[in-house]
């Protein structure tokens, strides 16, 4: 068997975007993430039970399988039967490996966000940009070279009433995608520049909305690839896959014992009990065919596959739809009075 598998009003436009406390308000509701590790931690026991329960039924089988004795024929399996548990097995192997990569990846939300080195991040908790303006600051006002070598050398550690800056960290409801984090810092920046009535304050807004929006997007082709794909891959190893082999287990079980018994009786080939137990391994092996074919039905793996691929298709629309109308938006901002500080 094969398998194969007009005009810009820009005062219409920022009332049409949402302000900058309303973002921060659909900042603090959207809690995707946590469904996506509630999800992931629900499938996780499942699948180690299952993939476990597997291995331990295909050494039940290879074993059966080898279980011959010396003296004693052993009956040939039909070749469909044979071509169809390797098949089986290639498709067992498909599964666990889109199992491990759509939990490794989809299952964790900052998958597109990893940590970044450690040098940066001690650099960025040490707040060095606020520890050398505060330098800075202090240096105007020396007025001797002893508080000159005091300031140059004082450690960065020493607390300081002026200049200081409190880091405060980032709240566990944001959206932990690289959109999700990108949307943070536009807003952060575009609250920052809001008083100076600066176009860029407006354009970060609108990058924020833009991105976070991307980020639960993100989020939401996540819980269809784990609820459509993930899950389901696991659905079916633990239900088709595991009878699968119990019923291949019978088969060869069956043949050890109808082979014993035809040694035997060898000399009486119309012995009832080995009629009887023949026609058994005959059933056996017509039912784990049955099954097997059901198990690697082409169809059934191929609508898996178009759930994946129209879960990132989607993704994918929608990004390219927001960043376009983004980029068609911040080309309309009109900038006053550069043309006149160029000359």
């Amino acid at each position: 068997m094969s398998f194969k598998f007009p005009s810009f009003d820009l005062k219409a436009l920022q009332d049409s975007l949402p302000t900058v406390d309303q973002v921060k308000e659909s900042f603090s509701k959207v809690n995707a993430g946590k469904t996506v590790e509630q999800f992931r931690e629900s499938i996780q026991p499942f699948t180690a039970k299952t993939g476990q329960l597997i291995q331990d039924q295909l050494k039940q089988v290879q074993q059966l399988a080898s279980n011959t004795t010396d003296d004693v024929e052993v009956s040939e399996l039909p070749e469909e039967y044979l071509q169809l548990e390797t098949n089986c097995d290639l498709l067992l192997k498909l599964y666990t490996d889109l199992i491990q990569y759509t939990d490794d990846t989809y299952g964790k939300i900052s998958y597109d966000y990893p940590p970044g080195s450690s040098a940066i991040n001690k650099i960025k908790d040490a707040n060095v940009s606020g520890v050398i303006s505060n330098k800075f600051n202090q240096l105007k006002n020396v007025s001797s070279p002893q508080e000159l070598e005091k300031i140059l050398f004082s450690s960065s550690q020493e607390p300081t009433n002026e200049g200081s800056v409190t880091i405060q960290p980032t709240s566990p409801d944001l959206v932990k995608t690289l959109y999700g984090q990108l949307s943070s810092l536009a807003l952060k920046h575009s609250e920052e520049l809001k008083s100076s009535e600066n176009p860029l304050s407006f354009a970060l807004l609108q990058v924020s909305t833009t991105y976070h929006e991307i980020g639960v997007a993100r989020l939401d082709q996540d819980k269809k690839i784990m609820a459509g794909v993930n899950a389901e891959l696991a659905r079916i190893l633990n239900e088709q896959f595991i009878k699968v082999n119990e019923l291949r287990k019978q088969v060869y079980s069956t043949r050890s014992e109808f082979d014993l018994l035809r040694a035997k009786y060898e000399e009486d080939p119309e012995n009832e009990d080995l009629i009887a137990k023949e026609d058994e391994l005959v059933s056996a092996t017509e039912s784990a065919v049955l099954e097997m074919k059901k198990f690697l039905k082409p169809s059934k793996n191929i609508d898996l596959l178009k759930v994946f691929i129209s879960a990132q298709k989607e993704f994918f629309e929608l990004n390219a739809k927001k960043l376009g109308e983004l980029l068609s938006n911040l080309s309309k901002i009109p900038i006053n009075g550069e043309d006149e500080e160029d000359d």
